[in-house]
């Protein structure tokens, strides 16, 4: 199966993931849909649009392949350790964020792992901390008072600060 076929499949998915949290969310209370109405109503159009750019990319390279004479293709040992040390830095940078949100609580650790993650890759600094208050925005206004979700404290905030 082409990696092409792979993506729409996986874009396919979680479409229907999306319909059927929004079809799931609108049967329940207000206050309880809030959540699952909002994140899939953004989703679906997001998927559909993932879906459609990935199928016009798959038909542009298909006639660029049959209009092209030279052989371009990329071999498998050429992609794997690129592949494995790139999904190797995602699984460290995960895991990071994780141990984050655990140990300083989401409205602490999830805009800090942000910034940090900017900055390593190189992002101008003011662009950096702007887009870390923007999330620490989005948690606190969209979620914790929005939608009335109370984010959990970190284990180190609830032991220096009390809980």
């Amino acid at each position: 199966m082409s990696l092409t076929i792979s993506r729409i499949l996986l874009g396919l998915s979680l479409l229907a993931l999306f319909t059927y949290t929004l079809l799931t969310g609108l049967d329940m209370p207000f206050r309880a849909s809030m959540l699952p109405v909002l994140a899939s109503s953004l989703a679906l159009p997001l998927t559909l649009l993932a879906i459609y750019a990935e199928y016009k990319k798959g038909n542009e390279k298909k006639s660029q392949a049959e209009e092209s004479s030279g052989d371009l293709a990329v071999s498998e040992s050429e992609v794997s350790a690129d592949a494995f040390r790139r999904v190797r830095y995602f699984f460290v940078w995960f895991a990071c964020l994780i141990a984050s949100a655990h140990l300083l609580g989401f409205l602490i650790g999830l805009p800090l792992m942000v910034l940090i993650y900017l900055l390593v890759n190189r992002e101008p600094f003011k662009l950096s901390i702007f887009l870390s208050l923007m999330v620490l925005g989005i948690l606190y206004w969209g979620f914790q008072k929005g939608l009335v979700l109370p984010l959990p404290r970190g284990v180190l905030t609830v032991m220096l600060f009390g809980g």
